[in-house]
């Protein structure tokens, strides 16, 4: 091989986890890790293809094509699917990604509960699996033992061997340092501070794994296969329970400083008091437009119409009311512009911010599309920072692809050592 040849990478699927050893010094042995990285890359993207289209594809040079073709076929990575069509010459040999070398596994904890989804290496989702907490399993012990076993039936339902998983990546509910693994605060959990979560997972379930922020592996979803594919700037709002952002700025998720940025459930609301800030109290803004806080404004109405006596309406979910107001009901198109003007009023803060192109709602309650319509209805009365308002397209199954993304990014360089 030509060490001194080094192709431009592809752009990854997975730009917002960039590996650590892309900015080291090109020396021989990473020149052709890069190399085959890149080729990798570009076999999945356009797979099955000839040598010749990587050549075509990459910009290297056919020795060094084939010397990393090989190399690639030695870890069991590449399948030969034998002779192509002709053109008139001789038949292409074709070759294919073996996706199912290995697996990589998601993992959503919510407040009530876990979900899971197993995928091969080109992100195929191979099974999902779930189950609600009991209240002795809502412990990150406990959590962590029955991820395990979800993990197993997974592969057990995929036919897939438990040993070839590579890599969970696993969503909590809170503020979270990704470099440490630590959920530092989870104020809808109890007793989750300061939870080395990812030591945990790795103890109990003998993989590597990253711990990451539900709402931030939301946008990370939306930005690999849904609302915000091919969008650099964009925050991603989840309204359900909570209320949270991920942020994404020049094709990167947003971490901040501290790890809370995009914590927008403790943004002030307007007409109400600035409260100090406390990770283990709820937020003003996820009290005002959390689901909990959207069904209040609904029981309120209703008595103030003296239509609380009417049962069928008074244990509606938020996206019930929701659905009222698709219908005409009056009450219930209160409720919406109630919220869409408090979310309107956040979604201009944040563009005055971070101005981004697109903000997609997801969520529980944020996905519903009234809500949308009315949110960007109100925006439109802006001069600017008025950004598109779009509904996730991946609604709740946003958290499990985002998973499978970090994760087949953080396997992607393992898989050439």
């Amino acid at each position: 091989m030509n060490t001194s040849e080094k192709m431009r990478l592809p752009n990854s699927s997975f730009a917002q986890y960039p590996a650590e050893h892309e900015t080291r010094p090109s020396r021989p042995a990473h020149l052709r890790q890069v190399n085959a990285r890149g080729l990798l890359r570009l076999l999945r993207e356009h797979n099955p293809c000839s040598k010749a289209d990587l050549v075509r594809l990459s910009g290297l040079s056919a020795p060094t094509v084939s010397s990393a073709v090989a190399h690639l076929e030695s870890l069991g990575l590449i399948e030969n699917l034998g002779e192509g069509e002709s053109n008139g010459g001789r038949p292409p040999g074709l070759l294919r990604f073996h996706a199912s070398h290995g697996y990589v596994a998601g993992a959503d904890i919510g407040g009530t509960r876990l979900r899971m989804i197993l995928a091969d290496l080109n992100g195929k989702v191979i099974t999902q699996w779930s189950t609600q907490f009991t209240d002795k399993q809502r412990t990150p012990k406990a959590v962590c033992s029955l991820m395990h076993d979800g993990l197993k039936v997974m592969c057990q339902e995929g036919s897939a061997s438990l040993k070839k998983v590579l890599h969970i990546t696993a969503g909590a509910p809170g503020i979270t340092n990704v470099n440490s693994g630590v959920v530092l605060s989870a104020p809808n959990l109890k007793d989750w501070d300061n939870v080395p979560l990812r030591t945990m997972i790795e103890k109990e379930m003998g993989i590597l794994a990253v711990v990451e922020n539900d709402t931030n592996l939301a946008a990370v979803g939306e930005h690999w296969r849904g609302s915000a594919a091919g969008v650099e700037d964009f925050v991603f709002i989840a309204l359900g329970t909570g209320v949270g952002a991920g942020i994404f700025l020049r094709d990167r998720l947003h971490h901040g400083a501290n790890w809370s940025a995009g914590e927008i459930g403790y943004m002030a609301v307007s007409g109400s008091a600035r409260s100090t800030l406390q990770v283990h109290v709820t937020g003003q803004l996820e009290r005002a437009i959390g689901g909990l806080g959207i069904e209040k404004e609904w029981m309120r109405l209703l008595q103030r119409d003296r239509r609380s006596h009417e049962a069928a309406l008074t244990n509606l979910r938020a996206t019930e009311v929701f659905d009222l107001a698709v219908d005409g009901d009056r009450l219930a198109g209160e409720v919406v512009q109630y919220t869409a003007q408090i979310l309107a009023n956040c979604i201009s803060d944040l563009a005055l911010a971070f101005d981004p192109e697109v903000v997609i709602l997801g969520g529980g309650v944020g996905s519903h599309g009234e809500l949308c319509r009315v949110t960007e209805k109100l925006l439109q009365r802006n001069e600017f920072a008025r950004p598109m308002v779009r509904s996730s397209s991946l609604s709740t199954q946003a958290q499990l692809h985002g998973a499978v993304s970090v994760s087949l990014s953080e396997t992607e360089c393992k898989l050439l050592s």
